[in-house]
């Protein structure tokens, strides 16, 4: 099991303070919004979050020591991670790339349809 998981991506900057926009790898803006350290690298690299929130379809987010249009400009198409251990999941709720490679079985027939291999939002 991965322990860090990608969550998602820059893709622009926002303004001229070195604030970045983020695609949101999740299934709501606000829980990208939740974490105050964040991940490059794979999870190599640990960023401090010091304000992130929805606008739009991004989540606008500033990196601490990133006070800069170049900075900014230059974690372009970086990836973001998140730390497995900093967040708590309710029963029943799975993160998507643990899902990844379980089969699928009819409930009611017991019929198998093959291996999960995507999940498209």
């Amino acid at each position: 099991m991965k322990r860090f998981l990608e969550i998602g991506k820059i893709v622009a900057v926002q303004g001229l303070k070195g604030e970045v926009r983020v695609e949101a790898w999740c299934d709501e803006r606000e829980f990208l919004c939740e974490f105050d350290t964040l991940y490059f690298d794979k999870g190599e690299t640990p960023v401090e979050i010091t304000r992130a929130h929805p606008h739009k379809n991004v989540v606008l987010m500033k990196i601490k020591g990133v006070d800069t249009v170049e900075q900014a400009q230059n974690l372009r198409n970086k990836i973001l991670y998140m730390d497995r251990e900093d967040v708590e999941l309710e029963d029943g709720a799975y993160f998507v790339q643990d899902l990844i490679g379980l089969e699928v079985i009819d409930n009611d027939s017991g019929a198998s349809y093959g291996k999960l291999c995507e999940v498209s939002f």
